[in-house]
This record gives C-alpha cells, structure tokens and sequence, in this order.
C-alpha cells in the first residue's frame, strides 16, 4: 500500500491538461527538449528546494503587481492633470455599477492614454 507521499506524488504527476491549461503535450515536448539541451540548467534548478522555487515565483508575482501598480497610478496622475479627459472618461463609466467603477475608469484612462498618443502600456 503506498503511503501518503507518494500518493500525493503520484496526483500530482497525473496533472491533465484539463485541469492545467498551460500544460499541453506540445508544451511537454518542448520543455522536455529544452531540458536535453540545458542538462546543467535543469540540474541546478532542480537542485533547489521546493520553498525556494516557490518563493522565487512569488518575487516575480509581487514584482509584476508592483509594475502595474505604479504604471496604474501613473495613468491616474495623468488623468488628474487633464480635466477634459477626466470628463470623457468619467461619461464613458457612468453606468458602471459601482463595485466595478474604479477598474472600468482606469481602462477606459489607459485607452484615452493610448489615443492620445503617449506612451503605449507595456504588456504585463
């Protein structure tokens, strides 16, 4: 009877590609292919342990949301500063309910920023 362990182990090797559909037998095969080529990358990162791939995951979450953020804040600033584009973007979310406002007026910014011709939003 297997324990534990490798029942969990076992589940987690049995990822379908419904239930993870990033993971598709055309991605398997060129990670696989990339994994004959780089055996020494494959080694050193698989050498670390599971707590630190995890929290390297994290550190390219948290700093993905820290760039968005920022650009978001930035494209809020910009609608400060341009009282007429305030009043298009406020009339476009109007009859937005509430709950959802907030977002509904930060992308309709982004897409008056994108009209006018500034700085194109970089993709996240």
């Amino acid at each position: 009877m297997p324990t534990l362990s490798e029942e969990v182990a076992a589940r987690k090797k049995a990822v379908t590609p419904a239930q993870d559909p990033q993971r598709t037998p055309e991605m398997d095969a060129k990670i696989d292919a990339f994994i004959k080529e780089n055996p020494e990358l494959f080694n050193q990162i698989n050498g670390h342990s599971k707590e630190y791939l995890v929290r390297q995951r994290m550190v390219g979450m948290m700093e993905s949301r820290d760039y968005r953020k920022a650009r978001n804040e930035e494209v809020l600033e910009w609608v400060e500063q341009n009282p007429d584009i305030k009043t298009r973007v406020a009339s476009r979310v109007r009859h937005v309910p509430e709950d959802k406002r907030q977002r509904a007026f930060l992308n309709a910014a982004k897409d008056e920023l994108q009209r006018e011709g500034m700085r194109p939003p970089r993709p996240y």
